[in-house]
């Protein structure tokens, strides 16, 4: 194969193992991983990094990488001789989250990690992490809980902490807030996820693939079919499962569906945050109509239950999709109207406009996906960059914008909104003839990995399985993951406390999706 990645791969001297044109794999030594990988990020995006252990095989980390303008992606593996290797942070910033994490959840720790600490098993034993370490060994007695909890130090006349959370008003999700102010400024904020931590991807493991499509649709109500779908899509890359043109084109429709009510529900939070209720209002009725036509086309208004290997459950027929033809030009007009209402709004652009800054620099040292990243000049959608479903038949713009503000983020909302909508226009007047799908004749052994463009951004899964088609290994990565790391950094860069709901409302990050 040939292209910027395999370009990129060979400088390295690595030799490349090829699955179906657009997955590439290598192995190599635990010694070289590190380094490796932090030279290959100087000219490539980081998108995951995790472990896999067990009690048969050594401790393995995997980095999934990938290059602009090229379509395939590059997974790179190394079995390490000890529950130890040097930590990635220093060079690559993005990589340190997903450490803490390796650290947390499976005992291997990355050695120079500036500061490694739980993430969301905050009141576990750091020597019992979860999974085993590859060589079954746990510690006896617990010695040390929490004791690399790290907390950040303001000190000064007049600085007060305000902890909000994990509890809150209304529908938000657990997580807890320690502000650190002076008056009215943030100067600094201590985020605490892990509140909605349900261990699924162990739950999974055992379980046959097509059985676990249901706890892959759990991971968050707000991108139930975006993490379903790249699970779904993983298990049938390992499969060699072939997918008919009318399941494709019904996963893009559905895909657009859940990217509509969440960004219609995003504008409103952001509505509501500067106090006009009136258009919160609106924009809720928007999120509320387009549930309900989800609800109608597959019979689930989080259109969990839809998905299966190899297809979909259920093809919306041909009323269904002349119901929604009819309604994709009334919300056109009507969102187009509210989205020009509020840019003539100065109480609104005032909220918003320098709040939460997250630099493009910042941005691309971080790796951030989705609306977030795309608001800080990161041009990257999975929907265009990695064609999937029926994604490759339709033309739509990926909107950026660069100012990275509060601001800056409900504009690409609107415009996403917009090419959504488009999106969906374009599959309903080409939709294919209905024809019998194929499903799982047989199982196969190995791995392979499965992406979508969630409502949030870049969703990746990544499955292992046996020759019965049950999972030995399920690791999802949803877009939260990544977006929470510079969450803090954006609230303390220049805001004070009233300008905290509009942060989190331009935000709109899932803390389940994070927690999972």
């Amino acid at each position: 194969m040939s292209g910027a990645l395999a370009r990129l791969a060979s400088a390295a001297g690595l030799q490349l193992e090829w699955y179906g044109g657009d997955q590439a794999h290598a192995a190599v030594p635990g010694a070289e991983f590190s380094e490796l990988v932090s030279a290959l990020a100087r000219r490539a995006t980081l998108s995951d990094l995790f472990a896999t252990t067990t009690i048969k095989t050594p401790p393995r980390l995997t980095a999934v990488l990938q290059v602009a303008d090229d379509p395939a992606w590059l997974l790179l593996t190394a079995d390490l001789e000890s529950t130890r290797f040097a930590s990635l942070t220093a060079q690559v910033h993005a990589a340190s989250w997903y450490e803490r994490e390796i650290f947390e959840m499976h005992g291997l720790e990355p050695v120079g990690h500036p500061a490694l600490g739980p993430l969301r098993l905050h009141h576990r034993p750091e020597d019992q992490p979860p999974v085993p370490d590859g060589r079954g060994e746990t510690a006896a007695v617990p010695s040390r809980i929490n004791s690399r909890r790290r907390t950040p130090s303001v000190t000064g006349q007049g600085v007060f902490q305000l902890p909000l959370g994990p509890v809150r008003s209304g529908p938000q999700e657990s997580a807890e807030f320690l502000f650190y102010s002076g008056g009215e400024d943030i100067v600094e904020v201590d985020l605490r996820l892990g509140f909605k931590y349900r261990a699924i991807e162990l739950l999974a493991e055992g379980l046959r693939a097509d059985q676990a499509i249901q706890l892959a649709e759990r991971l968050a109500g707000t991108s139930a079919f975006a993490n379903g779908l790249a699970f779904t899509r993983a298990v049938e890359r390992v499969s060699g499962v072939d997918v008919s043109p009318v399941a494709e084109s019904t996963r893009a429709l559905l895909g657009e569906v859940e990217r509509l009510h969440n960004h219609f529900g995003s504008i409103a939070r952001l509505a509501e945050a500067t106090g006009l209720l009136v258009a919160a209002a609106q924009y809720g009725l928007l999120k509320e109509e387009t549930l309900r036509t989800a609800g109608r086309l597959c019979g689930h208004r989080y259109l969990r239950g839809v998905l299966r290997v190899g297809g979909v459950q259920v093809v919306p027929g041909a009323d269904a999709r002349a119901q929604l033809q009819a309604q994709i030009g009334d919300w056109t007009q009507r969102s187009d109207r509210l989205t020009r209402l509020l840019e003539q709004t100065s109480t609104f652009l005032d909220r918003l406009d320098t709040t939460a800054v997250l630099l493009p620099d910042y941005a691309s040292e971080h790796n951030l996906v989705g609306p977030v990243g795309r608001a800080s000049g990161i041009d990257r959608d999975v929907r265009r960059d990695h064609p999937y479903a029926a994604y490759g038949s339709v033309e739509f713009d990926v909107p950026t914008v660069a100012d990275g503000d509060a601001e800056a983020r409900f504009q690409v909302f609107s415009r996403e909104l917009k090419q959504s909508l488009g999106i969906i226009r374009q599959l309903l007047e080409h939709w294919p003839a209905d024809r019998e799908e194929p499903g799982v004749t047989a199982w196969h052994e190995g791995s392979a990995l499965g992406w979508a463009e969630a409502p949030g951004g870049e969703c990746l899964h990544w499955v292992d399985l046996d020759g019965q088609g049950r999972l030995l290994r399920w690791r999802a990565r949803p877009p939260a993951v990544v977006n929470w790391h510079p969450f803090a950094h954006a609230c303390g860069s220049g805001n004070n406390l009233t300008d905290y709901p509009v942060i989190e409302a331009s935000f709109s990050i899932s803390a389940a999706e994070f927690d999972r």
